[in-house]
């Protein structure tokens, strides 16, 4: 079958999916569910956009979650986060996977902030907001999905090149968008819903003003921003004109803000002012042995958007030059490494923040179970990644952790190394109970290895900056981190270990085995990007180079991110999931949502995802 045959059908089968479950959850629902009269959802938020122009903002959720309600890409998401068609209806690929060609639907008006329909959308826009993103004087957002990617691209991002005709995308008439790539790229079918059109018309007659508040910008999502008043409140509401229109059922959303809208939340929905709230870690165990609260408290389910591990730093930038040179021995040594990544807890650990099910979000790979698979065989059961992906206890051995430890202390003494090795563990205190986790993982570790062994350091980071300040300047010894993906492809996961990557300097290592590891890591990895069909070979290859990371302790897998515990007046599947804060799809409920009604929602939801992954 071709590739064009092959997208086609896989297209045409999500979106019948995705249908098929919206309505197990709509009007004929058998979970008796009762919709509002009043379909306005109120809600409150802590983070403000930076602007509405899709690509020129900051890449924070408080902007994205406002572009992505009223703007769309070539293709959208469903409920399981699959891509479906969007803007474009339909997709053809060429036989040697270097040439997209996009159907955009034909008849669709971008509106004012009124509802007034304006200019019809065509293929052209989505090559304004191509050039808009390749010219080098916009510094705009969403570079990484054209930079030696699409044809034409890098040349013009550095400045080579000026003519725009030159890069490789193209309107071939007011509905056809042709997509030209560098190379084969296996992971591409799933950038659609990366390319977000800019109306031209209206960017020609504003250029820099374009997108600076509701009114200088125009809509084509499921909603439009009627109200825009920064760090007060926004308001959206439907449009009539999206194409998608029946999937939009809530027709109004109140967004109140409020920098302390996390912690005051809970307390807001008690007394019936917003429909949805988070629950915290640190009150969880309130609302749920609460007779009020306990029926309508929902468990969290993992989301593998984002992986969360424990990084050793192998530039390290913190202390005197003593203390790095010391670090530089220890962290150089793989026993070390290995006795603190058997000697790990993760279950302890992760009861500071999921204290109920914390064996629900854990993970022994740093690729998400389930994100990816290639002939039917998900990526975490390929080659030598099947046997790290079923590890009993999650990786936690004592008996292992301190055979290592013995091994560790007789290697780093003979190299003049004095004990106990102290490693310095700063955490990110916008991390909701990272510092009890912190806490748990020196008390555990301490307990385990002892304080003769390891003196750990632990250190509160600055609210803001924390990126740049610790992570990407190196100063921990030791770290908390995470990185996301969007596409399903083993390949997206490894931007952390990677050349040049600002997560925990593997290339940077001082130590003659690290550096030794490192290069064979490159190489695994080098060969596995050489391979650019989607095939069972390149998922075996990526298979090697993760499973080399794991097997040789220079990174700890820990666990997937988590949606929390939470109240709502939403279903919190009907929607868009594992995606960006969009309103599609969901129904506003009469009452709180109750356990028992999600978990039957849930049940019946992983049939229909575990079939559309199929």
């Amino acid at each position: 079958m071709s590739v064009k045959k092959i997208l086609a059908l896989l297209l045409a089968l999500t979106m019948v999916l995705s249908l098929s479950a919206a309505a197990l959850a709509g009007d004929e629902n058998p979970y008796g569910l009762v919709y509002a009269e009043d379909q306005t959802l109120r809600t409150i938020y802590n983070l403000e956009a930076s602007t509405l122009h899709p690509y020129k903002g900051d890449s924070s959720a408080g902007t994205w979650v406002a572009i992505s309600n009223l703007t769309e890409g070539l293709q959208t998401c469903d409920q399981y986060g699959h891509y479906i068609p969007g803007l474009a209806e339909s997709i053809e690929v060429s036989e040697d996977e270097l040439t997209y060609t996009y159907h955009i639907r034909q008849g669709l008006h971008w509106v004012d902030w009124e509802g007034n329909e304006k200019d019809e959308l065509t293929a052209q826009d989505f090559v304004t907001a191509a050039r808009y993103i390749c010219d080098p004087v916009n510094a705009a957002g969403a570079v990484d999905y054209y930079d030696g990617i699409i044809k034409g691209a890098s040349a013009l991002l550095k400045g080579e090149e000026t003519d725009m005709e030159t890069l490789g995308v193209k309107a071939v008439d007011d509905y056809t968008l042709e997509i030209t790539l560098e190379q084969q790229v296996p992971y591409f079918g799933d950038y659609g819903g990366h390319f977000l059109p800019m109306c031209t018309a209206l960017y020609e007659e504003l250029g820099d003003s374009y997108g600076m508040d509701n009114e200088s910008l125009y809509y084509i999502g499921p909603y439009r921003l009627t109200e825009f008043d920064p760090q007060s409140q926004r308001v959206y509401e439907k449009n009539d004109s999206y194409w998608d229109a029946d999937n939009v059922h809530i027709l109004k959303v109140i967004a109140t803000y409020n920098a302390e809208g996390d912690a005051l939340a809970p307390e807001l929905f008690k007394r019936g002012e917003i429909d949805q709230a988070k629950i915290g870690a640190d009150i969880v165990s309130e609302w749920l042995n609460n007779d009020e609260t306990k029926d309508i408290t929902i468990p969290g389910q993992p989301d593998g958007t984002y992986m969360y591990y424990y990084l050793f730093n192998y530039m390290p930038n913190f202390g005197t030059d003593a203390e790095h040179e010391k670090w530089n021995k220890v962290v150089d040594n793989e026993n070390f490494r290995q006795s603190i990544f058997y000697g790990l807890d993760r279950v302890k650990a992760k009861m500071a923040q999921e204290p109920y099910d914390p064996e629900l979000f854990l993970s022994n790979t740093i690729t998400p179970v389930g994100w990816c698979s290639v002939d039917g065989v998900d990526f975490t059961e390929i080659g030598p990644m099947a046997e790290i992906t079923h590890r009993e206890n999650w990786g936690f051995d004592p008996d292992k952790a301190l055979e290592y430890k013995e091994k560790a202390v007789e290697e780093l003494t003979a190299e003049g190394v004095e004990f106990p090795i102290e490693i310095y563990l700063p955490y990110d205190p916008t991390y909701l109970n990272l510092d009890q986790e912190t806490q748990v993982v020196e008390q555990q570790l301490e307990e385990l290895l002892g304080k003769d062994y390891i003196d750990i350091q632990i250190e509160t980071g600055p609210s803001i900056g924390f990126l740049d300040s610790v992570r990407r300047a190196g100063n921990f010894g030791m770290l908390k981190s995470r990185n996301g993906a969007a596409e399903f492809d083993p390949e997206k996961w490894t931007i952390a270990f990677e050349r040049d990557s600002n997560w925990c300097f593997l290339d940077k290592a001082v130590g003659e085995n690290v550096k030794a590891q490192a290069d064979e890591y490159e190489s695994l990895l080098d060969a596995a990007k050489a391979i650019t069909t989607n095939s069972m070979e390149r998922y075996e290859a990526f298979a090697e180079a993760e499973a080399y990371l794991i097997n040789h302790a220079l990174v700890i897998p820990v666990s997937a991110d988590s949606t929390g515990y939470m109240v709502t007046k939403l279903n919190p599947l009907e929607g868009m999931h594992n995606t960006d804060g969009s309103f599609k799809y969901y129904h506003l409920l009469a009452e709180p949502l109750t356990v028992e009604q999600y978990d039957a929602i849930y049940a019946d939801w992983v049939v229909a995802r575990d079939a559309s992954a199929k």
